[in-house]
């Protein structure tokens, strides 16, 4: 056998180094393979194990590139739906600042409520009041402000069948609630000592 047939290399060993070539070629090219769009990433693939802590920032994540948060996962609600609706009452009862389409229906004449329509039905909202905090505020009409932070309020929409029912005859359907400030021992406020009181209406 010559020299020359000694060092050619057999068909095995070139069809093995084609196959090596082609695999590392193959892999340099995923390493800098990029992701541009949605559309190459399939179902599923990548799930939260798969991504480190702190490597999707806020402004990676564009209006409606989240499509996994759905009405399913809101409980039927989407994110449009979950708004907050607000009023603040003053102590006479009145509309002192709202976010919008609140009209007080009667404030401590029929009884020692505010009685208020939302312009919208409330079944299916939630409601919540606070007392709102106040120390400038001159209550018993003395000279200086009469800061104070005790008092209880409540809040419950108008008509809840067996659970509420409004005393004004206005207020006597289901876009109406009534707000409920009461002292600290339960007895109902007077003029002297009513508070500010916040009420949101949760959509």
């Amino acid at each position: 056998m010559s020299l020359i047939n000694r060092l050619r290399p057999s068909g095995g060993t070139i069809v093995a180094t084609v196959a090596l070539i082609a695999a590392l070629a193959g892999t340099a090219y995923a390493a800098q393979a990029v992701i541009t769009d949605s559309s190459q990433i399939k179902g599923r693939v990548i799930n939260g194990q798969k991504l480190e802590k702190e490597s999707v920032g806020g402004q990676a994540v564009r209006e409606k590139s989240l499509k996994g948060v759905n009405a399913a996962t809101l409980d039927k609600q989407t994110a449009d739906d979950l708004k907050v609706r607000w009023l603040l009452l003053n102590e006479q009862g009145q509309i002192a600042e709202q976010s919008g389409g609140f009209t007080v229906l009667d404030a401590y004449q029929t009884n020692q409520n505010v009685y208020v329509d939302t312009g919208e039905s409330l079944v299916g909202h939630g409601l919540s009041a606070t007392i709102a905090l106040q120390n400038l505020v001159d209550v018993d009409g003395a000279a200086g402000a009469d800061p104070s932070f005790d008092g209880e309020v409540s809040v419950a929409r108008c008509q809840v069948p067996n659970v509420v029912e409004c005393a004004p005859a206005n207020a006597k359907n289901l876009n109406a609630l009534v707000v409920s400030p009461r002292n600290s021992d339960g007895t109902a406020t007077a003029a002297g000592d009513r508070k500010r009181v916040y009420v949101e209406v949760t959509e």
